[in-house]
């Protein structure tokens, strides 16, 4: 809670809960707490960091960023729009927090150029969780919960239990579709709202 205010970067702090951990808790089996961690679920989300990491570090999103900025200065509520589908869809297909993660420096970027992207900071918001939604890998919630589905099937025997990929598209995708069109509407007859309350 205070670690941006004593200069610590959030992996120290982490770094030091846990050392500070090992420490307290040398009773506990080590093996026992681990036997509940979702190992698959942790490589997942490491691997796709370091994926995000790579790209941001390439200039990627540096390029993307130059290739929105005339859009975003010349049509902006079309821009808001467009960034609030293509963040949902994105989000839907590789989960909304690496995506993000991706966007913000995209926008941070623009934003320290001069240009207005107040209401791009809604729409990606907007787009990214709605669009987590969409399919079982949309958000870090949904992979986990369905996670501990198939594991409860198996643990009980009943393959009911689990929440498959079509059995969460069928579902989630048309309650995706369904608040992004709440949203672009939110978006455009909220506009000047939005801009002036972002601003």
């Amino acid at each position: 809670m205070i670690h941006h205010k004593i200069g610590w970067q959030p992996w120290l702090v982490a770094a030091t809960g846990l050392t500070i951990m090992v420490f307290l808790s040398r009773k506990v089996e080590l093996e026992a707490v681990t036997s509940y961690i979702e190992t698959p679920l942790l490589i997942f989300f490491i691997s796709l960091f370091m994926v995000i990491g790579g790209v941001e570090h390439s200039g990627l999103l540096a390029i993307v960023g130059e290739i929105f900025k005339p859009i975003i200065v010349e049509q902006p509520m079309l821009a808001a729009i467009t960034v609030l589908w293509v963040a949902a869809i994105l989000s839907a297909l590789i989960d909304n927090i690496p995506f993000t993660a991706g966007m913000i420096p995209v926008l941070a970027g623009l934003q320290a150029q001069g240009i207005n992207v107040s209401v791009m900071w809604w729409a990606l918001a907007m787009g990214v969780g709605m669009g987590g939604n969409g399919t079982h890998i949309g958000s870090t919630a949904n992979i986990y919960i369905v996670t501990i589905s198939e594991r409860l099937a198996r643990e009980t025997g009943h393959p009911d239990y689990a929440i498959t990929a079509g059995l969460w598209f069928r579902k989630g995708t048309p309650v995706m579709l369904v608040t992004l069109v709440i949203c672009t509407l939110f978006i455009y007859f909220g506009y000047g709202y939005l801009d002036l309350k972002a601003s």
